[in-house]
């Protein structure tokens, strides 16, 4: 676990390590989470981000296909690391 301020302008750093666990980009979108007295910022995947990942000769998907399976398994990741936690 690592700390770090808040700015006056209510600004934060993200730690290096947890940059590169989560392989976060920059501009990528977060959700952020409150729960009880705990912030969770959660990494939200676009259909951008699979791109590539079907591999070939398999049935094309729509971007609506894409889009609930990218929020599924981040989901499904996301509580899987606050059972992890717990």
């Amino acid at each position: 676990m690592t700390s770090t301020k808040i700015s006056r302008a209510f600004q934060t750093t993200i730690s290096a390590e947890a940059i590169r666990l989560l392989g976060l980009r920059p501009g990528q979108r977060v959700h952020q989470i409150v729960e009880g007295n705990r912030l969770i910022l959660e990494p939200v995947e676009d259909a951008n981000a699979l791109a590539g990942s079907l591999g070939r000769g398999r049935r094309s998907h729509s971007v609506q296909e894409m889009k609930a399976a990218a929020r599924k398994g981040v989901a499904g990741a996301g509580a899987a690391g606050l059972e992890e936690k717990r």
